[in-house]
């Protein structure tokens, strides 16, 4: 396509995308566009030749064995990952002995360096697997129901130490929880240095009694005091954080029926829970009982038993069996897998289903992909992908081969979705209205260009998918065009540059992005 019509063709589809809303038209044969929107929503869309296998299997049974990953074969995909990506299956005693050098005083340059040099290599390995597990892994659903607990349990592995704890949050919390049951891996969030520190509990102290607070005050301006004291006069005080957090995005929802003395005693429960990284062995939860507020709390209006590490697994136990949080939970994962705007009725029987088997996850995900709404036409395009859905559905579309992922993570930074550095602990927005920004929007087809052009460094596109006009990678695409002026400029755009520049406008086409 000539330099000047591939502006104006990318300026076309903007005006589409952000102007109407898709829905794709109905195939000759239904079972074949079930097979399609299946494959949207719990696959990160299909790879050539996809919709025939599902065909072959029968999709009821390829949902059902989606159900299930632990009975998909991906032993031999683990070791190719763990090959190149080692520091995501370590422990965290592993990680820190491996990458971690304790930070000492006066210690060599070459100490440092190494330590920096490690921090980038973690951080690399991290956001490589996660994309290449959602381009490549067979176990398909479970990459995308990580991909929602990723989103939910938000941390950002740039912050302080998380560089270190990140891969064995993604490892030991949500893909060894994510189907399994909701407490659990609520529980498995709460005690993990990751979010502790990401949260910054580990700051939280109770306040000094009026005893200490004396101590400090008798020893205070001498030269010498007893470390005992000093201890007592660094800063105490409660942070919130991720009390407030832990009730409005984890379990409850935001306000709902908690109120601040709710917050600010939920922080007390939580003092003392902290984290340790040593490169002698113990990394992980810390349960600091000298920094621990042991008086009486009061949650909900009820006076909360026990007292110190147990009080607070039990607080946390109790908000995961909460009502509330069936219903949080239950709505935020329609919104996900069904549209942005999912019916009270729906809602209603997965969080049912939710308290029925006490979160069970695998139910719960069941209960919505089994359902009506799930299977309906007007569920189909309902979902606009987030920048990250959109760059692994066009590496799957492709065929794509990931021989250097740094350029596909520059440019999901550029579209606002970089993996494990969002800003905010409520993670990336689910719903189209975040995403429509035309500014951001322009990315996504430079992405699309230049992946269907083998101009994306690092990325391989196999001629194949554009060898024929009715190629493998072609036609489920072009099955997906339902409006008239996308399959003219398509038509224009192969015209003027061949299948290549075709490809590409089919991977920036309205229908595209849409699941």
């Amino acid at each position: 396509m000539p330099a000047m019509a591939r502006p104006l063709v990318f300026a076309l589809l903007l005006t589409l995308t952000v102007s109407a809303r898709v829905t794709p038209a109905a195939a000759d044969d239904a079972e074949r566009a079930r097979v399609v929107h299946v494959l949207d929503r719990m696959a990160f869309g299909g790879s050539p030749g996809d919709v025939d296998r599902v065909l072959a299997v029968g999709v009821e049974r390829w949902v059902k064995r989606q159900l299930d990953p632990d009975a998909i074969a991906g032993a031999d995909y683990e070791r190719e990952v763990a090959a190149w990506a080692p520091s995501v299956f370590l422990d965290l005693d592993g990680i820190v002995r491996k990458y971690r050098p304790d930070y000492k005083p006066n210690e060599p340059n070459a100490v440092r360096e190494r330590r920096d040099r490690n921090r980038g290599v973690v951080t690399r390995e991290l956001r490589d697997s996660v994309l290449h597990r959602a381009v490549f892994s067979p176990r398909r659903f479970e990459e995308v129901m990580v991909n929602f607990w990723r989103n939910h349990f938000s941390i950002d592995q740039s912050k302080d130490e998380l560089v270190w704890m990140a891969p064995n949050f993604e490892r030991d919390v949500l893909r060894k929880h994510a189907f399994g049951k909701f407490e659990r891996l609520l529980l498995a969030s709460a005690r993990h240095p990751a979010m502790l520190t990401y949260l910054d509990n580990v700051l939280s102290q109770r306040p000094l009694s009026e005893q200490e607070q004396r101590l400090v005050e008798r020893y205070g301006g001498r030269d010498n005091v007893p470390r005992v004291v000093a201890a007592l006069g660094r800063e105490r005080g409660l942070n919130e954080n991720y009390a407030r957090e832990l009730m409005e995005l984890h379990t409850l929802g935001v306000d709902r029926r908690y109120r601040q003395i709710d917050v600010t005693e939920l922080s007390r429960v939580l003092t003392g829970w902290s984290a340790r990284l040593s490169e002698g062995g113990g990394s992980g939860f810390n349960f600091r009982p000298d920094v621990h507020d042991d008086g009486k709390k009061w949650m909900f209006g009820t006076r909360l038993r026990g007292d110190g590490e147990d009080q607070g697994v039990a607080v946390i136990r109790g908000l995961a069996r909460h009502k509330l949080t069936a219903e949080f939970i239950s709505r935020k994962l329609c919104v996900y897998l069904v549209s942005d705007t999912p019916g009270d009725a729906l809602v209603d029987r997965v969080a049912r289903v939710f308290r029925k088997t006490k979160g069970d996850l695998p139910k719960v995900y069941a209960a919505i992909v089994t359902s009506p709404e799930f299977r309906a036409e007007a569920a189909r395009g309902a979902k606009f992908k987030t920048p990250f859905e959109f760059a692994v559905s066009a590496l799957r579309a492709t065929g794509a081969e990931i021989d250097d992922a740094a350029e596909i993570h520059r440019r999901l930074e550029k579209m606002g979705q970089p993996i494990y550095r969002c800003l905010d602990p409520d993670g990336y927005a689910d719903t189209a209205e975040a995403w429509l920004d035309p500014g951001v929007l322009v990315h996504r087809w430079a992405f699309a260009w230049d992946l269907a052009h083998n101009d994306l460094k690092g990325v391989r596109r196999p001629d194949a998918a554009v060898g024929s006009p009715d190629s493998a990678t072609l036609t489920p695409l072009r099955a997906r065009v339902t409006r008239d002026d996308t399959r003219a400029s398509v038509a224009a755009a192969e015209d003027d540059g061949g299948l290549a520049a075709g490809l590409a406008l089919l991977l920036g086409s309205p229908e595209f992005q849409r699941q």
